[in-house]
């Protein structure tokens, strides 16, 4: 592991009421790291991260039926499991053939590429992450979704499944490279394990994407309450009239 070397300070003006927590994946044992030392599922840890805790994850370590060591290359599938039957019977779809379809669609982390997952609070942290997750409510989430069209024109874009959402939180953004978020209260799984109120924004940003999203966050602006507009006609009026100014300025010779 290495030092820390990256600022994440920008972060504190947002206030979160539940930490940013740094995830990497390695497939060397972690130093200086104290392993787990309880029961959870892969969604759990974030929340226990969140609370100040620094941990690593060992292979013996998950317990979320074959579906955690699965996502993460650890594991060959279950056969139950991606036979879609597992789906059917818990009335999670209509049909064994619905379940199975979904196994074509979640993402993986390649064979044997990972042993270990590491979490910490941004606070605590001591090593780049491969990811960083961040939990908000709609006016930081309007702020830090943002800040990857800020700089790029590139929309941001939410890729999920109502189970399973694990892979979406953690393996989606760093084998796609792109920016992910899931919304508490959609995902099934994370419900039964009664893990966060509803409406929460769970902001997945991969190591690729990091430095730009802190940087253009120190640049722009965020209020903690999302306040009401002008309305309509105030709103093109204002519009209107920078629009003028530009057209008159493009026309200058």
């Amino acid at each position: 592991m290495v030092t820390k070397m990256r600022d994440y300070s920008v972060l504190d003006k947002f206030k979160f009421e539940r930490k940013p927590v740094g995830v990497k994946f390695t497939a060397i044992k972690p130093k200086g790291i104290k392993r787990i030392a309880k029961e959870l599922n892969f969604c759990e840890m974030l929340k226990e991260a969140q609370q100040g805790n620094s941990f690593y994850v060992a292979p013996d370590d998950w317990v979320c039926v074959g579906i955690e060591q699965m996502i993460l290359g650890m594991a060959e599938p279950d056969p139950v499991l991606i036979s879609g039957v597992l789906g059917e019977e818990d009335v999670l779809f209509k049909s064994a053939n619905a379940c199975r379809a979904l196994y074509n669609y979640l993402p993986y982390m390649p064979k044997n590429s990972v042993q270990y997952v590491v979490f910490s609070s941004v606070d605590k942290m001591t090593f780049e992450p491969d990811l960083l997750v961040i939990t908000a409510d709609l006016p930081q989430a309007q702020t830090i979704l943002r800040s990857v069209n800020y700089s790029t024109g590139v929309p941001f874009v939410s890729k999920a499944t109502p189970v399973i959402a694990c892979a979406w939180i953690y393996v989606y953004p760093v084998v796609s490279g792109e920016l992910n978020y899931y919304i508490t209260g959609l995902g099934m799984g994370m419900n039964a394990l009664n893990i966060f109120p509803p409406g929460l924004f769970l902001i997945s940003i991969p190591f690729q994407k990091i430095p730009m999203v802190l940087e253009n966050l120190a640049e722009m602006s965020y209020s903690p309450k999302l306040k009401p507009g002008p309305g309509g006609p105030a709103h093109r009026k204002r519009v209107n009239k920078m629009l003028a100014d530009l057209r008159k300025k493009i026309k200058e010779k």
